[in-house]
């Protein structure tokens, strides 16, 4: 199989993980150009990583790529999407993928009209230590109940504290809590464990209107599933999976570390202990895009996972939006 070849969109911390994917990926995917507004910038992130090409034009980046990573600010996911879509390119789309429900399902109705692969960039559903947890699943007996969190100190929390506002605390660029760290507890919730017959929740609500930090709960036939999320907190506790017959601890679902099985009067058995950044676990999501580029298809399994984290996503900032009435 020959490598996907990516053109950029953006050149942020995260656009770096990516190469660096790109790279331990096997030849699965290969950075082949930059997109950015500015052909200085641009210039300097291609001279970083010895990448061939630097673009101000979007539509010409197109004609030299297979494919788009569509790592901008959330607000501008849809519309890059839906152009590389229409030149033909398969998109990958870091998360969230669209700022509302309704963008997310009109990307994957266009990238199936299109034929092209359209998949959203959570990379921690891709990685070894997340089939861990689903390959355990049935040691633990019935399912009974769920703990999953994700508090995590934004760094630009101090300056809003301070008193300027910047774009990743502005929710009129689609930014938001539960858009940025919650996705990391639902996603794997869904994937794991289906969609819930009804949730309900609420938010903290910072003064310029920007969700801050918040939690769910989710309710199945036998089991409830509780989610916490935060940008303006620290959290200390692992997420949990409860059975009758054991539990599934890990120390962080976006990047764990420790994953251990607590079987009910036995021994804890450590799965999983070792460093976890995203540079390491980002390769597993460019090989997971290239294998249905290949198959010439998009996986099922992630594009309703990505569907319906987003519209219970909207169902809850709409609930705290009447809440804060």
């Amino acid at each position: 199989m020959s490598p996907v070849r990516f053109g950029i969109i953006g050149t942020n911390y995260i656009s770096d993980w990516f190469v660096q994917g790109c790279q331990e990926s096997d030849g699965a995917g290969e950075a082949a150009a930059v997109y950015s507004r500015a052909q200085e910038t641009g210039q300097a992130f291609t001279d970083k990583y010895g990448i061939d090409a630097v673009f101000t034009d979007l539509d010409a980046m197109f004609e030299v790529v297979d494919a788009v990573y569509v790592a901008s600010p959330n607000g501008f996911h849809f519309e890059q999407a839906m152009k590389a879509i229409e030149a033909g390119r398969h998109v990958l789309i870091e998360k969230v993928m669209g700022t509302s429900s309704a963008e997310v399902e009109a990307i994957f109705e266009a990238g199936e009209k299109q034929g092209v692969v359209v998949m959203e960039a959570m990379r921690h559903l891709h990685a070894p230590a997340h089939q861990m947890l689903r390959d355990w699943l049935p040691k633990l007996g019935t399912l009974r109940q769920v703990q999953f969190n994700k508090c995590q100190y934004s760094g630009r929390y101090d300056r809003y504290r301070q008193g300027e506002i910047l774009n990743a605390f502005n929710p009129a660029l689609g930014n938001s809590s539960i858009a940025d760290i919650g996705v990391y507890v639902m996603q794997p919730a869904l994937d794991l464990f289906g969609s819930p017959l009804d949730a309900h929740g609420s938010s903290v609500v910072l003064h310029n209107g920007f969700e801050g930090a918040g939690s769910m709960t989710w309710r199945y036939s036998d089991f409830i599933v509780d989610l916490t999320w935060s940008k303006i907190t620290k959290g200390v506790t692992p997420s949990v999976i409860l059975g009758e017959d054991g539990a599934l601890t890990a120390d962080d679902l976006g990047e764990p570390t420790l994953i251990q099985y607590h079987p009910r009067g036995g021994e804890t058995v450590t799965l999983l202990d070792a460093p976890n950044t995203p540079p390491q676990t980002m390769h597993h999501e460019v090989r997971a895009f290239a294998k249905q580029v290949e198959a010439g298809a998009t996986d099922p399994r992630f594009r309703d996972v990505s569907v319906a984290c987003r519209k219970l996503m909207d169902d809850h900032l709409e609930r705290v939006a009447l809440q804060s009435i």
